[in-house]
């Protein structure tokens, strides 16, 4: 990791043995002091902690005179995209994503609904790790204020961006599986409104996650795979805690990865504007590259990580952006994940095309493709990355190039591979991607035993 208290995004640790609410004050304390001024918005998702973590955390901002203004329980992109449309300064959102409930943490939002990035950070940092804050005086204290019609205002325009005319003529089944997070209180009501038939699993906010893993993977959403094929439904939804994530279900069962579904909702775009550019993480599958450059349009990779994924976009003038697990991001809207605009806008090409999801994704070729990870201590990660780079180029066969963006990427004769450590967890990831299923084991197999015998020789 780039430093101690940040990650991937923001600060995600382990509640009571890793983050306290001495910490959360102090946050509050270092963000109000390097804003000096102004309003920030807060939001939280379903975590048991969240309440909490959010009062500490405001007691902080307020007491350097900044006004704070709660959402309560919304989605992440929700927090991010009033950020920008009601004219605050920052955005916080209490959340640890897609960990497990034990994890609690705060990510940080830009007044143009785009994460803070690593250099904003890196100064939140100083000023948390300096103690030097500012205090206002008694009777210069930040105020505060409740927002209480936030998703209302969200879903309002999320229905503006796109044919919602086209989808309620089709009443589309849709199941929604929010996982307990704070998807709940928003994806049923946005696809009720488009005029579908709505039925919601894990639907009530329980920050134990009681009904899957908070992260939407094929092994977690088996309950609403059995419940679109039993329902006969068009689509299945998936979020994940914080609801930043969106992964998609076709009508016979299959989960779509979201590298497939940026290509297909990229294709459309690109053919309303060619030689745009399509932003990426390193460890999408290059059938993105192939679906984009065969459309007409650019393809850039940036190290994992929805903020990475922003700061190219804008850079760059970008038409969309994303990543493989379910991260999707629409310039034209705001700067932030915006799963459920993705959720229309399949909705929208079903309602065009005539096509089913399962069909409309059939388009997009699959490509064998397996991600393991390997258990190694946070303070171990960066000397086991270093030796890596020397050893595994010279353990693989067949490499055309090696890539250091965002930890060691092999470029393969038939595939690559991607070694990264997590940014939020104590573990190092492996991801690789090859032309046939025996290739990609082969591959996986060759780089799995380097790494878990690197990791070895550290302990």
């Amino acid at each position: 990791m780039a430093n101690d208290l940040f990650g991937t995004t923001g600060v995600r640790k382990v509640y009571g043995s890793e983050f306290t609410l001495d910490m959360a004050m102090k946050l509050g304390k270092a963000l109000g002091t390097y804003l000096q001024t102004g309003k920030i918005l807060i939001a939280r998702d379903t975590r048991t902690t969240g309440k909490m973590v959010v009062d500490a955390f405001v007691a902080g901002v307020l007491s350097t005179g900044v006004d704070v203004t709660r959402l309560g329980i919304v989605p992440t992109p929700t927090l991010a995209y009033l950020t920008k449309k009601m004219g605050f300064d920052a955005g916080v959102m209490v959340t640890a994503s897609h960990n497990p409930p034990e994890y609690t943490g705060i990510k940080f939002w830009h007044r143009d609904s785009m994460g803070y990035t690593s250099e904003m950070e890196k100064e939140l940092e100083t000023l948390y790790t300096s103690g030097g804050f500012k205090v206002a005086p008694w009777n210069e204290l930040g105020q505060e204020a409740v927002l209480g019609d936030a998703v209302e205002k969200h879903i309002v325009d999320i229905i503006d961006h796109c044919d919602s005319e086209a989808i309620n003529r089709k009443e589309f089944k849709v199941i929604v599986d929010p996982g307990n997070g704070a998807a709940c209180v928003l994806t049923p009501y946005l696809v009720r409104e488009l005029g579908c038939k709505v039925v919601t699993i894990n639907g009530q906010p329980d920050g134990h996650f009681p009904g899957r893993e908070s992260e939407p993977e094929e092994e977690t959403l088996q309950a609403l795979i059995h419940m679109v094929r039993k329902q006969g439904a068009d689509l299945g939804i998936a979020h994940d805690g914080d609801s930043d994530r969106g992964v998609f279900v076709t009508e016979t069962g299959e989960v779509v990865r979201g590298d497939r579904t940026i290509a297909l909702l990229a294709k459309t775009l690109l053919k309303k504007e060619k030689g745009s550019t399509v932003v990426t993480t390193v460890d999408s599958s290059k059938v993105l590259d192939e679906i984009v450059q065969k459309t007409g349009g650019d393809i850039v990779r940036t190290p994992v990580g929805d903020i990475q994924v922003a700061v190219k976009l804008k850079e760059l003038g970008g038409i969309m952006g994303g990543e493989a697990c379910g991260v999707f991001i629409f310039p034209s809207f705001h700067m932030a994940p915006e799963p459920f605009l993705a959720a229309c806008k399949i909705l929208e090409m079903m309602a065009h095309t005539g096509k089913s999801f399962g069909v409309l994704v059939s388009e997009i070729p699959i490509y064998p493709l397996l991600k393991t990870k390997l258990q190694v201590a946070n303070d171990k990660k960066k000397v086991v990355m270093q030796e890596l780079s020397g050893i595994l180029p010279k353990e693989i066969d067949g490499i055309q190039d090696v890539i250091t963006v965002d930890g060691i990427g092999l470029v393969l004769d038939d595939g690559w591979v991607l070694v990264r450590p997590s940014g939020t967890e104590p573990v190092i990831r492996i991801t690789c991607e090859a032309t046939t299923d025996d290739r990609v084991h082969e591959i996986l197999d060759s780089c799995e035993q380097v790494v878990r015998k690197t990791i070895a020789s550290q302990k």
